[in-house]
């Protein structure tokens, strides 16, 4: 999968506009293979009807009885594109809205940003518990002028760095949309979003007109992920110089140091910490958004902090995350080391969401404590499921499933008969269809539950693969750091 991507490193580095010029070459031609469905339709239409008024035997007789049907199908096909209802993020059980009347400051904020960039209104402003800011164009009837621009704020973001830095961190991503320094790089990142979204709708519905288009988009997605890899990269060292209109470049330096000392302890040891409080004591209410600004000021050691940035800054290559390295970051804007961040003293979410945030924080908190509920008490059908693998199993020995019953196998064959007879199953998946995610995301799940520390690659290539699996491999990831801990602090006492 990576073998793509690092083959363009060089190719970028050498000739980045015509790197550029390639990946455009390629998100036109995915337009242009979609727009052959109302071409074509046309097509067939105007020559049914030429052939009617110029119908002389049985042979364009013939040619009339196929290119009519041929053209309305396609016209059918192109129509129920135009109205596939994209799933718009909204206020819902895992989004909380933000109004003038709940965070005037952060509205205010939002505001003044908007006009700095010159960009058009924001339609909807959401909160959601990820660590990340993040805009999102859905297109209304395939036409992005259209659409709704969707920006979603994390909360863990805001509980873990200052107000300027928050702003400046927010300035990234609102003046992306303004595409004033990134007009290409920032159009082929918008694309990219608008695939995951179309690719998402699909998905979910289950009339057989989208199932054409949920096959080519999956594969097309697939590789034009890979060919504009750079680009992204590329687009994400441009939003960096929206920043510095906001702070000065030093202070960026810095933001850039918190955001990875944050995240890391985040994910490597607060949530770790929080999953295995709640294993310990599975009938106490555990509040993780509540305490999260409090432990992570109170946790954070400048030395260990120095180790971590000295580690990232050392990294010289990656090809699984689009982000930027932290090297290329600070090169950008002048800066050839890191810079340790201040202490953090109030957060962005104390001074931009003020009254509301206890509110907020307990909402997020839970429905962390739900989804772990419901991930306990998730029904088993245990009879059915059996026969349906007999059925299966039975029916592979007459003549080859089809790929969503091998799929369907390994997933009743790992519930029922367990891990190790369903990893084969999974990886011969792989073999006929290498970009299928959710195999990936299987094998690297059953690695981790055996402390096999290979399973984060693969869960980062299932990630790269398909996006939104994010949040759960970050769980597993999780999990599996907080097993390991406890191992070796048992070892530690029987050592002792």
């Amino acid at each position: 999968m990576s073998e793509l991507i690092e083959s363009l490193n060089s190719f970028q580095h050498r000739s980045p506009k015509l790197y550029l010029g390639m990946v455009t070459a390629s998100a036109l031609a995915g337009i242009a293979i979609l727009l052959l469905l109302p071409i074509l339709s046309l097509n067939f239409f105007i020559s049914s009807i030429a052939t009617l008024f110029s119908l002389k035997s049985a042979t364009e007789l013939a040619a009339l009885l196929y290119q009519l049907p041929l053209s309305a199908l396609f016209a059918y096909l192109a129509y129920q594109f135009i109205i596939l209802p994209l799933d718009i993020p909204k206020a819902s059980e895992i989004y909380i809205s933000v109004n003038k009347k709940k965070t005037p400051r952060l509205l205010a904020l939002i505001q003044e940003l908007e006009d700095h960039f010159k960009v058009n209104s924001i339609h909807n402003i959401l909160l959601n518990d990820q660590y990340d800011i993040s805009v999102h164009v859905s297109p209304m009837y395939s036409i992005p002028h259209l659409g709704e621009t969707t920006l979603q704020i994390g909360l863990p973001l805001m509980q873990t760095v200052s107000a300027d830095q928050f702003k400046a961190l927010l300035a990234r991503r609102i003046g992306q949309l303004s595409l004033a320094k990134n007009r290409v790089t920032g159009r082929i990142n918008l694309y990219r979003d608008m695939l995951n979204q179309y690719l998402t709708a699909c998905q979910q519905s289950s009339h057989w007109s989208y199932k054409p288009f949920f096959y080519f988009i999956r594969h097309y997605q697939t590789l034009f992920n890979q060919l504009s890899f750079y680009a992204i990269r590329m687009d994400e060292l441009q939003q960096d110089q929206y920043a510095i209109e906001i702070i000065d470049e030093e202070s960026f330096s810095k933001t850039l140091s918190q955001t990875l000392i944050a995240s890391h302890y985040l994910k490597n040891t607060f949530w770790v910490a929080m999953y295995k409080l709640q294993r310990q004591y599975p009938n106490k209410k555990i509040f993780p958004h509540t305490n999260m600004a409090p432990s992570f000021t109170q946790s954070i050691n400048m030395d260990d902090s120095r180790t971590l940035l000295n580690q990232l800054f050392q990294n010289l290559f990656d090809f699984v995350s689009p982000t930027p390295l932290l090297r290329s970051r600070l090169f950008e804007i002048g800066y050839e080391g890191y810079s340790l961040p201040d202490p953090l003293d109030i957060t962005a979410a104390t001074v931009y969401l003020d009254t509301a945030l206890p509110k907020i924080t307990n909402i997020f908190d839970k429905l962390w404590l739900q989804r772990i509920q419901v991930q306990r008490e998730a029904p088993a059908l245990v009879n059915s499921s059996e026969q349906r693998l007999n059925t299966l199993s039975n029916k592979i020995l007459d003549q080859p499933l089809s790929a969503a019953e091998t799929w369907e196998l390994a997933v009743l064959t790992e519930k029922l008969k367990g891990y190790h007879l369903a990893i084969p199953i999974y990886k011969k998946i792989l073999e006929r269809n290498p970009m299928h995610a959710k195999s990936m995301f299987a094998i690297g799940r059953i690695l981790l539950s055996y402390n096999d520390s290979t399973g984060i690659t693969a869960l980062d290539k299932a990630i790269f693969l398909e996006p939104a699996m994010k949040k759960s491999a970050d769980e597993l990831i999780v999990r599996y750091h907080s097993r390991i801990e406890n191992s070796t602090k048992k070892q530690s006492k029987l050592t002792a």
